[in-house]
């Protein structure tokens, strides 16, 4: 991994933490993965992998462009990456007022905020179509993703497929 890709990674970890602390709720969503019936996880079909693998390959892509445009807002508000995660974090303890930074960062902060949040709900639509494309629901969505976060066989199946 590059350093550049690396930056990136930190960089989008510290958005969508960002995000999520101001109550978006799709990043959230995702990241809370809901208790699903074992029997269901367990009987996964090589097809419902393959709608799976599709979908999450553009849910990538999304946030990918979901990154990019809260990069641009940042360079807009002119808000560097470490100071906006440094305001969210302080911002998610309630001790924005207390955080380092001058009134004109801690004004375009709250600016990308706002932004960012009035793109939450595209965000949430278009991810809801990247699942659901080829006709996978939600809820397997979700129930596929846990199988893969708690089952090493699942994982590997999804793993092969996706090419890693």
């Amino acid at each position: 991994m590059n350093l550049i890709h690396k930056l990136k990674a930190t960089t989008v970890a510290g958005l969508v933490i960002g995000m999520v602390a101001f109550g978006g709720n799709a990043e959230a969503q995702q990241a809370t993965p809901q208790k699903a019936p074992q029997q269901q996880t367990q009987a996964i079909s090589d097809a419902d992998i393959k709608l799976f693998v599709d979908a999450s390959t553009r849910l990538m892509d999304l946030q990918q462009q979901s990154e990019q445009a809260m990069m641009t807002i940042l360079e807009e508000e002119k808000l560097s990456v470490d100071k906006f995660n440094e305001l969210a974090q302080a911002h998610q303890q309630q001790k924005l007022a207390e955080a380092e930074g001058t009134a004109e960062e801690k004004a375009a902060f709250n600016k990308s905020i706002q932004r960012m949040m009035e793109m939450q709900p595209e965000i949430e639509k278009n991810m809801q179509t990247a699942i659901q494309k080829d006709g996978m629901t939600m809820e397997r969505y979700e129930q596929i993703m846990m199988a893969y976060q708690q089952d090493p066989a699942v994982q590997a199946k999804i793993q092969k497929m996706m090419g890693l």
